[in-house]
């Protein structure tokens, strides 16, 4: 994946670290839905405020990001790698965006 790909998903991943941090107590587990929305919402703003080279449409490269995220992962999972990406420091971000490359690419070419 080229690097001028990484650094508007290493923000936007960066802010879904951060909106991950909050503590979990055994009576007040979110679902599934509430962390997919989570997710995505957080992706999605540090997402837009970025500008990924190549990309005309920055709200759709982003949505469409945001879609193949939530097509391959359900929302505990995303949970999960968001957690462990935090706890790998400045590497947890670029780590989770490896593991989107090939859905990166297709939607730099979408839009």
């Amino acid at each position: 994946m080229s690097l001028r790909f990484v650094k508007p998903l290493l923000t936007a991943t960066a802010l879904l670290i951060a909106a991950f941090s909050w503590p979990v107590h055994a009576q007040q587990k979110p679902s599934n839905a509430q962390l997919t929305k989570q997710f995505r919402d957080g992706f999605l703003k540090g997402c837009l405020q970025g500008k990924t080279p190549g990309v005309k449409n920055q709200s759709k490269y982003c949505t469409c990001m945001a879609n193949s995220y939530q097509s391959r992962y359900d929302g505990r999972t995303l949970a999960a790698i968001t957690q462990v990406a935090g706890s790998l420091g400045d590497k947890g971000p670029a780590l989770v965006n490896l593991m989107v490359a090939p859905e990166a690419k297709t939607c730099t070419a979408r839009n």
